[in-house]
């Protein structure tokens, strides 16, 4: 009996090509990957850019006008989504100095509110307060303590009016007393931002 012939393959340069060509393809994606997020970004940065956005606080103090420019924050609700509130950071005067504290913005509120743990770190006497009784939107009336907070905008520091509830739990709200009164406040929506301008002191 015949030996029948035998044929082989050489298959090592075909998997080297194979191979090769799923490598290109994998940098191939990568890059356009990549190049299409820088397109992404770029096109974020001049929207920014062309409407003004503000990313952070900025400050102007100069020829004897303070302004004050504060992004807008993102809170998310549960059956809201992401709603922008109109909070600002500004430096609170307690004992130990200077502290950045988180205020609500609030152009319905006629006075400052500030918890009662905010009394104690401020170093107001409770017992020389004036004790009052405040009534928001639900209609309940609940106790509060009259008395004064010192903030810094600027560079200046600026005393407003504030009262202190009873409970720890309460938001830190700047109201119009004391700031709409001196201060001209925009709230820009649109480019989501927040402009205190007023007169230095």
């Amino acid at each position: 009996m015949e030996d029948m012939a035998s044929i082989s393959y050489d298959t090592h340069g075909l998997d080297e090509g194979i191979e090769a060509g799923t490598k290109l393809g994998a940098i191939l994606k990568i890059v356009s990957l990549f190049a299409f997020a820088g397109v992404i970004g770029v096109f974020l940065l001049i929207r920014g850019v062309g409407r003004g956005k503000v990313n952070q606080v900025s400050i102007n103090n100069s020829f004897g006008q303070i302004e004050y420019k504060i992004p807008y924050k993102n809170t998310l609700y549960e059956n809201f989504g992401f709603v922008q509130e109109p909070k600002v950071t500004v430096p609170l005067k307690t004992l130990s100095g200077y502290v950045d504290t988180t205020f609500l913005l609030d152009s319905g509120a006629v006075v400052s509110t500030l918890p009662l743990q905010a009394a104690h770190d401020t170093g107001v006497d409770l017992a020389k307060a004036k004790r009052i009784t405040l009534q928001g939107f639900s209609g309940v009336p609940a106790f509060a303590y009259l008395d004064k907070i010192v903030l810094q905008l600027a560079g200046q520091e600026i005393e407003f009016p504030a009262t202190f509830t009873e409970s720890n739990s309460t938001t830190y709200i700047l109201g119009r007393k004391g700031l709409f009164d001196d201060f001209t406040i925009n709230f820009d929506h649109q480019d989501r931002v927040i402009t205190i301008k007023g007169q230095a002191k």
